[in-house]
């Protein structure tokens, strides 16, 4: 109860009324519901680095958080902590440890069951509204890294790694050619795993990786989640054909239109061939599970560009 406790302190929350829920979801976080005299609260653990670009980008992911919110998006409260480390962010210590926490008001309701797809592409539309000044574009790791990261820890797992690299090659080819993007300030992850239906419609989840964006990328990656990988042929029409009607602009017939899938991809397998490796602190646990992360992630870059032909048709 002592996490519990000082969490309901920091953010004000009252007194814990019973102990607090694991919430099944997301890998790179901890999450639990939690009763206090208050209400009822989604709390969050950061999974977060204390290296200068971690709090960097978390703060343009608040910024955009709070702006959405303001503008009335579908989305769960954010809860300001009483002192907060960083916009709507507590550390928050007991003992010798420190970590870092985000609440907000809890919703009632489930995974979606039902078609959102309209509701999507709608609201992708309103979002991309919020403008930016441009996307500070970083290229995903050249293939001669990756080489390097493995030649210098061999075995089974580097193996493994090693026969994605045909298809990191091919995915960098598409991911960093040149294209005519518009950029946004945006969620930048509207996926299934994000969204929550209620009985008063759905919410939108997660906003801690939100930030600049191109909204074509982020259309196509919502299009690709909400069909199942594109196997939804309808679903992947109705999200892009929402997005329109709502007033966006449909993305180009080109293989660079879905970079920004890919580029997920390779950058989330990097970061946890990185973990598997031990080149950032984490714990034992963590690192075991970046093993299978990683792994994960380059599968699902291999079956990306084997549907690459097929989504771009379906953009014509």
């Amino acid at each position: 109860m002592r996490w519990q406790t000082a969490v309901a302190a920091a953010f004000g929350l009252g007194d814990v009324v019973e102990p607090w829920t694991p919430v099944s979801g997301g890998r790179s976080h901890l999450v639990w519901r939690l009763r206090t005299s208050r209400g009822t609260w989604a709390v969050k653990r950061l999974n977060r680095s204390r290296e200068d670009w971690w709090l960097r980008d978390y703060l343009v992911a608040a910024e955009v958080q709070l702006a959405a919110y303001e503008r009335g998006f579908p989305m769960p409260r954010p809860v300001h902590p009483l002192d907060p480390a960083a916009p709507l962010l507590a550390d928050v210590r007991v003992g010798d440890e420190l970590e870092s926490f985000l609440v907000h008001e809890w919703h009632d309701g489930r995974p979606p069951t039902g078609d959102v797809t309209p509701w999507v592409g709608a609201t992708l539309a309103s979002l991309h509204r919020l403008a930016t000044d441009g996307v500070q574009d970083w290229p995903p790791h050249p293939v001669d890294e990756w080489r390097e990261w493995l030649d210098e820890s061999p075995g089974d797992f580097t193996d493994a790694v090693r026969a994605y690299l045909p298809d990191v090659t091919e995915a960098l080819a598409v991911a960093t050619a040149p294209a005519d993007l518009t950029p946004v300030r945006t969620h930048r992850d509207v996926k299934p795993d994000n969204v929550l239906e209620t009985p008063h419609g759905p919410l939108l989840l997660d906003w801690d990786g939100a930030g600049p964006e191109y909204a074509e990328w982020e259309l196509t990656r919502a299009a690709v989640y909400f069909s199942r990988l594109g196997e939804d042929r309808a679903a992947f029409d109705r999200v892009i054909t929402s997005y329109e009607e709502a007033g966006g602009k449909r993305p180009p017939a080109s293989p660079t239109s879905f970079a920004g899938l890919l580029r997920v991809y390779l950058r989330g397998a990097a970061w946890m061939v990185w973990r598997a490796l031990g080149h950032r602190s984490v714990t034992p646990p963590e690192r075991a599970a970046a093993h299978t992360h990683a792994l994960e992630l380059l599968a699902d870059l291999r079956t990306s560009l084997t549907n690459l032909d097929t989504w771009t048709t379906r953009l014509h």
